[in-house]
């Protein structure tokens, strides 16, 4: 199942974080979180160094792709 999300300029939700669950490219789910402009990200299991990061949307939607 694939989530689609709306860009932080679309986003109408008047709340302080966001958070978004996705499933990456790889299979695996992942967690999002956006707040005052900086997303944070996490694989739900495993991963390993690339399992987390922060950044920017464009950043997260990368990780994404992986």
């Amino acid at each position: 199942m694939r989530i689609s999300f709306l860009s932080p300029l679309q986003s109408r939700v008047p709340l302080e974080r966001q958070l978004y669950h996705a499933q990456r490219v790889s299979g695996e789910w992942a967690t999002m979180s956006r707040e005052e402009g900086s997303c944070q990200w996490r694989q739900l299991r495993g991963g390993g160094d690339d399992g987390y990061g922060r950044g920017s949307w464009r950043e997260m939607h990368a990780w994404l792709a992986k």
